[in-house]
């Protein structure tokens, strides 16, 4: 008779995840920053379903809403877009009718953006879902703890570790 090998028990999923080690990728803050991203952005895909904005389209229309009339170069670089996607990206949310290109007459290599009447009408649809899922995604934060890791993310962003006030809320 052959022995059968003793097999552990079967982990769950989640357990199945703790166990995985990843060495000094773990310390790695870039790293981490990422992982972090993908599984808050798990949540908002769910939040969002398939019929809503994309996030990166949500975040160019919220930019251009703020910034009326600004060039398409700025907020590509501003959000860290390669140009070509940028141009992808608008002319997507232009054939859908959520902004506008003008080309000023004094520059005509440049193109400035307006969100129209559809396109706030978008944002308003998803910015609720997209800021509730935002904060669920952190809900393992206080809320002391959250704002310390926006401070701190913004910081590595390069920006001020506050956002201006909003006069709108």
């Amino acid at each position: 008779m052959t022995a059968v090998p003793k097999t552990e028990p079967a982990l769950s999923p989640a357990e199945a995840k703790a166990s995985v080690a990843l060495g000094d990728l773990e310390r790695s803050v870039g790293f981490v920053m990422r992982i972090a991203q993908l599984t808050a952005f798990e949540n908002l895909f769910e939040e969002l379903g398939p019929t809503e904005v994309r996030i990166s389209e949500f975040t160019v229309l919220v930019a251009i809403a703020e910034n009326p009339g600004v060039r398409q170069g700025v907020i590509a670089d501003v959000l860290k877009i390669k140009w070509s996607n940028m141009t992808k990206v608008v002319r997507a949310l232009e054939t859908r009718g959520l902004v506008e290109r003008h080309v000023p007459p004094n520059d005509r290599r440049s193109v400035m953006l307006r969100v129209t009447d559809g396109g706030r009408e978008q944002i308003e649809r998803s910015a609720t879902k997209m800021y509730r899922s935002d904060r669920q995604a952190l809900a393992m934060l206080s809320d002391e703890e959250h704002a310390q890791y926006l401070a701190l993310s913004r910081k590595i962003a390069g920006w001020p570790s506050q956002a201006p006030e909003d006069s709108r809320r």
